[in-house]
């Protein structure tokens, strides 16, 4: 088994759940990024938090995930075989979990996915490792170019489409961690002879204190996240189909009524849903000739998946 399996690893699941993508219906589908699980804030505040974890494996377009792919290649080679498999995979999935916390908080109405959180996780790990090593000359041309990187990186980050929180809230998280899970002491790596780790202030209590201090902020972040997600469409619609399941049918019609007043073109296919649902329960109700007003307002915008519940649920009223 290869020295950097983590890394192949990573790169062989990142490409097997594009490819699957593509099968579905092409990586930069929205829909088919929330299928695979993309985040998406309604959704996470909703429950469904597992979001924050997959979207770290999905990648929007060949352009995005050849980027990703090569940074991981280079990066996590050098990271895995700094700090050893477990420490790399664990330094990768939270940086890449506060990353996406970070993006949640920040821009949680977007369809957001990427490795970029991760991987800026570990050029932080790497900044943090060297930084140990200051004195040396060596180690300091390192993390002058990862700081260079960085800047540069941050800067793209600027442009529209680009999840520059992620990459922040990887990098500062990544950066944390490498510095209290750098090693030590002991001789390196063969490519790097020159440097040997000294830091009587890194020990057992202190690795465990960083790494219970960053899960403790994603958590954090995750309530954060919750409480200040504004209102829109979407929330509202999922809102009301959980008090549906429930058969609260006063508070899921607030919800839909609310959802309908807030609807926009961007959010068309949840204000379609919300018509639907407003459809099951006036059925429950008995008011058929309502149901089907909103089933035809729901053909009209929704997406196909409920347009065909739509046209179902029609072909039973008119028989």
């Amino acid at each position: 088994m290869p020295s950097s399996w983590v890394t192949y690893l990573l790169l062989s699941v990142n490409g097997l759940v594009f490819i699957a993508m593509e099968f579905a219906g092409g990586s930069t589908s929205s829909q088919v990024l929330i299928n695979f699980g993309a985040m998406f804030g309604p959704y996470i505040e909703a429950g469904q938090y597992w979001r924050l974890f997959t979207a770290i494996f999905i990648h929007v377009g060949w352009y995005h995930l050849v980027l990703n792919s090569i940074g991981i290649f280079i990066f996590g080679r050098i990271s895995e075989t700094l700090f050893g498999p477990y420490k790399f995979i664990l330094i990768y999935v939270l940086a890449g979990l506060f990353g996406a916390v970070a993006s949640y908080i920040f821009s949680p109405i977007s369809v957001a996915a990427g490795a970029s959180g991760a991987l800026l996780g570990l050029v932080g790990a790497l900044s943090g490792f060297f930084l140990t090593m200051y004195k040396d000359p060596n180690a300091r041309k390192n993390l002058y170019g990862l700081l260079f990187l960085v800047a540069i990186n941050l800067l793209f980050g600027l442009a529209p489409g680009i999840d520059n929180w992620a990459h922040i809230g990887g990098l500062v998280t990544g950066f944390f961690l490498g510095y209290f899970l750098t090693p030590v002491s002991g001789f390196l790596h063969p490519g790097f002879e020159g440097f040997y780790v000294i830091n009587k202030f890194k020990n057992s209590f202190t690795r465990y204190a960083a790494i219970f201090i960053v899960v403790f902020a994603i958590l954090g972040g995750i309530w954060l996240g919750n409480v200040t997600l504004p209102t829109s469409t979407t929330t509202e619609v999922l809102k009301a189909e959980k008090f549906l399941k429930d058969r609260n049918y006063t508070a899921a019609i607030k919800n839909i009524e609310k959802a309908i007043e807030l609807g926009t073109l961007e959010e068309k296919n949840f204000v379609g849903r919300a018509y639907f649902l407003r459809a099951l329960i006036m059925v429950e109700y008995g008011n058929l000739e309502e149901a089907k007003s909103d089933l035809g307002s729901a053909l009209l915008i929704a997406d196909s998946e409920t347009r065909s519940k739509s046209i179902e649920l029609l072909t039973e009223l008119n028989n």
